[in-house]
């Protein structure tokens, strides 16, 4: 390990521990700090600025692993540069400190789509690393395309013959192959449900179950039908 990044460990290390040290505020001293704010106390500023610092090392820490070109502190900066840049908008609102844990995170986030375009996965998910195929393998031999298996082709199925089923329909009553033709797109338009085709068969008494009777009624003539010619 290089100088340069035990430096960066440690300082990395010692910033998250000072932050963890900061007190955590109750909401009694969170109410008495925005009232002292909003009438111009700059001491009172400052405490709800460092009430922050905690949640922006947390989110900063969460999306490290989407900026692949920044460090951790980066992050940080960029955080922490919000909520001091939107503090004397936040004490116009009914929560600042909801409103500045608000900003900090956006802008945490909106940092990583701009400078690494990096977050392409649901939160929660295992970050996944996507290599090309042509790129050569740690020992120099081959690719990871020449790893792959060939693709095997599965011999086609050859058509059925519908001629007995489709003689069967045509046996069918008027309106019960009317239903048959409709419900599984037989006529060359979309399938529809029995609901639109009740209402086609009758504007006047769109009943579903005349059509869900005519349906079933229908099917098993088919299945009759059809055993009848096996």
């Amino acid at each position: 390990m290089s100088s340069d990044q035990e430096v960066m460990l440690s300082s990395v290390e010692q910033y998250r521990s000072e932050v963890l040290r900061l007190p955590r505020l109750t909401r009694s001293e969170e109410c008495e700090l925005v009232r002292l704010a909003r009438s111009g106390d700059e001491q009172a500023k400052e405490t709800l600025l460092q009430s922050c610092l905690r949640y922006v090392a947390s989110v900063a820490y969460r999306y490290t692993c989407y900026a692949q070109h920044d460090e951790y502190l980066d992050l940080v900066s960029v955080g922490n540069l919000a909520i001091v840049e939107c503090l004397e908008k936040a004490l116009t609102v009914d929560n600042p400190v909801a409103y500045l844990l608000g900003v900090a995170k956006l802008a945490v986030k909106a940092y990583c789509c701009k400078h690494s375009g990096l977050i392409t996965h649901q939160r929660g998910q295992p970050f996944v690393w996507v290599d090309s195929l042509d790129a050569p393998l740690g020992n120099g031999q081959g690719c990871l395309a020449e790893m792959l298996s060939a693709p095997t082709h599965e011999p086609q199925q050859e058509p059925g013959d519908f001629a007995s089923l489709y003689q069967a329909i045509s046996a069918l009553t008027p309106k019960q192959r009317y239903v048959i033709q409709r419900y599984f797109g037989l006529d060359g338009n979309a399938p529809e449900p029995i609901a639109v085709i009740s209402r086609r068969l009758s504007h006047a008494n769109p009943k579903v179950t005349i059509a869900r009777n005519r349906y079933n009624t229908a099917i098993r003539s088919l299945r009759r039908k059809l055993l009848q010619s096996a």
